[in-house]
């Protein structure tokens, strides 16, 4: 840095930043380029611990808001603006990374390898959890879910464990080159120890889970990805149901399936505001003799103001009965309902109408439903839960059903022309979700992708897609397969035991703080000036 005029520091800085930025967003587009994750913290970390650096984090800001604007680039096609303003209220949630890594290695030198995963995880985790509708973005860990012998260890760890191997090889990589140039700290080999005995007894246990685990055929589920363009207006919403329940008559033969599942919002309306719905569904599943699973809206009438609806999911039986309904439980920010109260909600309703074109009415459903199912014709009763939407990214949800008897999870989906970025992503959640909880998740989406991930976290696309690193499918298909269902009975680790590794992390970073904070309080004390006066 000596040397440098004031403007190629800060261009010097802001590469850096930028660099990490699209390093993360890259593997999140293009699931080929998921090895880059192993080196995008990197520029970062450079940035972050430069002894004469300043502002890093806002410097790091101007990187994560390139990262999600990147990766949520999709979402202008609500408007152009939207991503704009979506990354700016997210972005700030990476900033805390930058400022407790800065604090801890200053004042403790400790190795990156150690340090940076700890920090990492628990800041991804706060990110996570504490994000408007607890919208799981993008978490680090995910970005490896095509890597299936590495994510097995998601039973104990949850995608965090992913995430803590990744955020340690970046750290890994900078000791190297730190201990190239002669400035290593005295514990970087013994951090590069620790790092690859922890690497390889992972992927001893992933390959160990892959042969070991067992499954059982279970019910039969017919996947209807109809293509539809779902509509609010009541009379175009009516003619796609007629478009999908047309589109299933002709391509799922009656008795070939114990359910059909269509995607979210399949009827774009609540369904006791036009008769012909709840006629023509039982009648479909008569005709099929199979449950059917129908994504759409409930009116919220016991909760005011008058006019708030439910997204829903609506369970027929074959006899035309509706058995059960589950109600979304985590929804979309500004998108599915104004969060805050008083003049914030008011100015986000303001904002959403300009971007998006409405003010959502949206309230929240209070509880995971199951639903049953007959394994086989002579088998015993078999419980799933439904997921709607991005729900599927919320672990918390998943360890809930899977804690209370849920074999399999259906995530009903709409995704839009969100194209190929957001469909894989989604898929890379269910992955996450099926590996971490040993529980098949079956994905009915519009459009995009759709099939089965099973327990291992292998996925089973309808027939044509995902092939040939193709990952753009907005057309119609249907499959009809059989659930795979874990032998196994017992609840894993991480569904018993949840994100105990982001509470460790936690833990860990505030017991380096309190450290930090002691070498800085004694720093001050030992400085020429500060002793204490006769």
């Amino acid at each position: 840095m000596t040397g440098r005029s004031p403007s190629e520091t800060v261009l010097e800085n802001l590469a850096l930043s930028l660099l990490s930025g699209i390093l993360l967003a890259l593997p999140f587009l293009m699931p080929a380029l998921w090895w880059l994750h192993y080196g995008a913290l990197v520029p970062w970390i450079i940035l972050i611990t430069g002894e004469e650096r300043r502002f890093t984090w806002l410097y790091c800001f101007a990187g994560a808001y390139t990262f999600l604007i990147m990766t949520l680039g999709a979402l202008s096609l609500f408007h152009k603006a939207v991503p704009f303003a979506v990354a700016a209220l997210y972005a700030p949630l990476l900033i805390p990374f930058a400022v407790l890594l800065r604090v801890v290695y200053r004042q403790l030198r400790l190795p990156f390898t150690l340090v940076v995963p700890v920090i990492w995880v628990s800041t991804e985790w706060l990110r996570l959890h504490f994000s408007l509708g607890e919208m799981a973005f993008f978490p680090l860990g995910s970005s490896q879910f095509n890597r299936t012998t590495l994510i097995q260890i998601a039973d104990i760890t949850g995608v965090y464990g992913i995430s803590f191997l990744v955020a340690g090889a970046n750290g890994f990589v900078v000791d190297l080159w730190r201990l190239i140039r002669r400035k290593q700290h005295p514990y970087t080999v013994a951090a590069f120890a620790c790092y690859g005995a922890l690497l390889l007894a992972v992927l001893a246990y992933g390959r160990a889970r892959e042969q070991a685990l067992r499954f059982i055929p279970g019910p039969r589920i017919a996947i209807v990805q109809p293509n539809a363009i779902h509509y609010r207006d009541p009379r175009r919403a009516f003619e796609t149901y007629q478009q999908q329940a047309n589109f299933t008559r002709a391509t799922v033969r009656p008795g070939s399936a114990d359910v059909i599942a269509w995607p979210e919002n399949a009827i774009g309306q609540p369904l006791s505001d036009d008769p012909r719905y709840m006629q023509g569904l039982k009648q479909l599943a008569h005709d099929e003799g199979a449950y059917l699973l129908v994504g759409g809206y409930t009116w919220a009438d016991s909760q005011p103001p008058a006019g708030h609806l439910h997204t829903s999911a609506y369970y027929f039986s074959p006899q035309g009965a509706i058995v059960g309904r589950y109600d979304k439980i985590h929804l979309i920010p500004y998108s599915e309902y104004t969060p805050f109260r008083g003049w914030p909600r008011r100015l986000g309703a303001g904002l959403a109408r300009a971007l998006l074109g409405y003010s959502s009415v949206g309230v929240p459903g209070t509880e995971v439903v199951r639903f049953a199912i007959r394994a086989d014709s002579g088998g015993g009763l078999l419980q799933f839960a439904v997921p709607i939407c991005f729900e599927v990214s919320s672990s918390g949800f998943a360890r809930t059903a899977a804690a209370h008897g849920a074999s399999f999870l259906v995530n009903i989906t709409s995704e839009g022309l969100l194209g190929p970025p957001m469909y894989v992503h989604m898929i890379a959640q269910s992955t996450m979700r099926a590996v971490e909880n040993r529980i098949a998740v079956v994905r009915v989406a519009n459009n995009g992708l759709s099939g089965f991930v099973d327990p291992v976290g292998r996925a089973h696309l309808i027939p044509g897609q995902g092939g040939s690193g193709r990952w753009l499918y907005r057309e119609a298909g249907m499959r009809v397969a059989r659930v795979p269902v874990t032998v196994a009975t017992k609840a894993t680790f991480y569904t018993r035991h949840g994100d105990w590794l982001a509470y460790c992390c936690i833990g860990l970073t505030v017991l380096l703080l309190g450290f930090a904070a002691l070498r800085m309080r004694s720093s001050a004390l030992s400085a020429p000036g500060t002793e204490s006066r006769p």
